[in-house]
């Protein structure tokens, strides 16, 4: 496995991020990552930082806001409008190391933040290219099909402010079977993610089972379909799932229509939302993503 340094940055409101950064030198090209709905930056993206980092290709990544070991409260919580924040504040942060070339910067986003990184490439034109694996891409969908009461959820924010406890829902359904017959009540509802967090547990890798009810309501405000023609002329790569249903496929192929050149698209036929970080599909996608990336940097 690739060294790395532990490092921290601080937000433009004042919370501390903590992570990883591998180095390949100085003045090199750098890649910024960070994990999905609830993740932390252990799960499956050190696998993702070895070979990036054995490709000769700097990465920074690190525990999203309210996660992991980086500050913010309430803890277990998902603000994807200020992990987008985030990832101009670790820019900004890459930018001023010296083992970082700050015009050779790459956001790179799965699932939740693979969204994230849509809609921060979206305004920050001083990166070199987005890469969104599985990304999130519509709130409107999660609006659409959640099946709660919106203005519940809007009123639970009354128990966070007189009692300071939020209300805390399970992330992972335990077993395929209650996804299948519908009795499931967590929000990652894919019979694909009790096997995605059994090979965490068999690494030994620690991860959170709950999160706050809001973070139903900020995922449902973030829509990086609406920002997919902002994004150009930074090249995107999207890395899609043929059978997703956590971000369905036929969203993640919209979006990708609505991109403007220049992007490149590939498709994981058959593949669900959890099968692209182990086995051979995770061979296959690593080497489609550094294949990407000698392309922009090395015009190959």
């Amino acid at each position: 496995m690739a060294s790395s340094k532990l490092v921290e940055f601080k937000t433009y409101d004042g919370l501390t991020l903590r992570g990883d950064f591998y180095s390949v030198g100085e003045n090199k090209p750098c890649i910024i990552m960070s994990n999905g709905f609830s993740g932390r930056r252990t799960h499956y993206l050190p696998d993702f930082a070895a070979r990036f980092h054995a490709a000769g290709y700097g990465v920074l990544v690190y525990d999203n806001r309210c996660c992991g070991e980086s500050d913010g409260m309430p803890r277990l919580e998902v603000d994807p409008q200020l992990q987008t924040r985030d990832y101009f504040d670790a820019f900004v942060f890459a930018s001023s190391l010296p083992d970082v070339d700050a015009t050779k910067i790459v956001y790179w986003g799965t699932s939740m933040s693979g969204g994230v990184a849509l809609c921060a490439a979206a305004i920050n034109k001083g990166i070199k290219a987005v890469i969104a694996q599985v990304p999130f891409i519509s709130g409107e969908w999660v609006s659409l099909t959640a099946g709660g009461d919106p203005v519940g959820l809007l009123m639970e924010r009354a128990k966070r402010a007189n009692t300071g406890e939020p209300t805390m829902i399970p992330v992972f359904p335990e077993t395929a079977e209650e996804v299948a017959d519908g009795t499931t009540k967590a929000v990652l509802k894919d019979t694909g993610a009790p096997e995605f967090v059994a090979e965490l547990a068999r690494r030994g890798i620690e991860y959170d089972t709950t999160t706050t009810l809001q973070s139903l309501t900020y995922s449902s405000m973030l829509e990086p379909m609406s920002v997919m023609h902002r994004i150009a002329p930074t090249p995107l790569l999207i890395i899609a799932a043929g059978k997703d249903v956590t971000t369905p496929t036929h969203l993640q192929l919209t979006a990708y229509e609505k991109a403007l050149e220049p992007k490149k698209l590939h498709i994981f036929q058959g593949a669900g939302h959890f099968e692209l970080y182990s086995g051979e599909n995770f061979e296959k996608n690593i080497c489609i993503q550094i294949e990407f990336l000698k392309g922009i940097f090395h015009g190959l």
